[in-house]
């Protein structure tokens, strides 16, 4: 797509399907209601908090959330382990939306690095990747992981991506589960488009926790009550909880064109590990 405005292609992660029972126990679930509603309760103070001091400013302007998982060196591993779960939808977002070889790239959001490490392979040599995360253990830990892997072509940054000023424009800006954790997501998306060169894409994969779900019915109670802790917490964090489904409306608002839109699920198997194991590390993360 060509002209002014970058063109734009965006991806719904759907929470997983479940063909057998969930792996998370029924013992492990419950164990999370108290400290959950603590947590939200200190969310919802600092929150309110920030606004009153903030003044009349900060009540015209959505809070960005808090990302509830922390950053801890326990989360990082976790994230790489997520990683593993959404590579196969990930990588063909993005050759779907036309990276090859040549192509520069801003992942915003990157955490630990996969995203880039994904675009790097499709680029090539001759094209670049740069992450850019406000966290810098998660930006040191992706540095050793590119180098590990003897990757030339992706750099990473320090910083807010709403900040972010580049001499050189992109051809593409890549985010996966980034505007769900924005306070303005629209006007955040608006400010990226600009650092996308005329033609570039915009291309972004979020998650909606409020699709409907299938699953077995020994499985319905345990995945329904995990997932309804989980999306509990998110959303008194502030998280757009039902970003996926918005990315349309979101893209609009932002001045691109509409979007290509697609939705991915995840189908968990009796022979699938790490699914359960990631559901599990999230609800420990909390």
């Amino acid at each position: 797509m060509r002209g002014d405005a970058a063109g734009g292609r965006a991806s719904i992660h759907k929470i997983p399907l479940l063909p057998q029972p969930c792996r998370i126990s029924h013992n492990e679930t419950p164990g999370h209601r108290r400290p959950l509603a603590r947590k939200r309760h200190r969310w919802a103070e600092g929150r309110q908090g920030r606004q009153a001091r903030g003044g009349a400013m900060n009540q015209a302007i959505r809070q960005d959330a808090i990302y509830a998982l922390g950053y801890t060196d326990e989360e990082r591993q976790r994230l790489t382990e997520q990683a593993e779960l959404f590579r196969s939808c990930t990588s063909r977002l993005l050759q779907d939306a036309g990276l090859g070889p040549g192509a520069h790239v801003l992942d915003v959001g990157c955490g630990v690095g996969d995203v880039s490490i994904l675009a790097s392979s499709l680029v090539g040599p001759s094209g670049s990747v740069v992450g850019i995360d406000v966290d810098p253990r998660s930006l040191a830990f992706a540095r050793q992981r590119v180098c590990e892997r003897g990757l030339t072509n992706v750099t990473f940054t320090e910083g807010d991506f709403r900040e972010f000023v580049s001499t050189r424009q992109f051809d593409a800006v890549v985010g996966r589960f980034v505007l769900m954790y924005q306070g303005e997501p629209g006007a955040a998306l608006a400010y990226l488009a600009g650092l996308v060169r005329p033609g570039g894409v915009v291309v972004f994969q979020e998650q909606d926790f409020h699709c409907p779900h299938i699953a077995r019915p020994e499985a319905v109670d345990t995945w329904c009550e995990a997932l309804h802790h989980v999306t509990e917490v998110f959303e008194a964090s502030g998280m757009h909880t039902r970003m996926g489904l918005g990315l349309y409306d979101l893209f609009v608002e932002a001045g691109l064109p509409p979007p290509h839109m697609h939705i991915d699920v995840h189908v968990l198997t009796p022979a699938d590990v790490l699914g359960p194991k990631v559901a599990a590390h999230t609800l420990r993360s909390l």
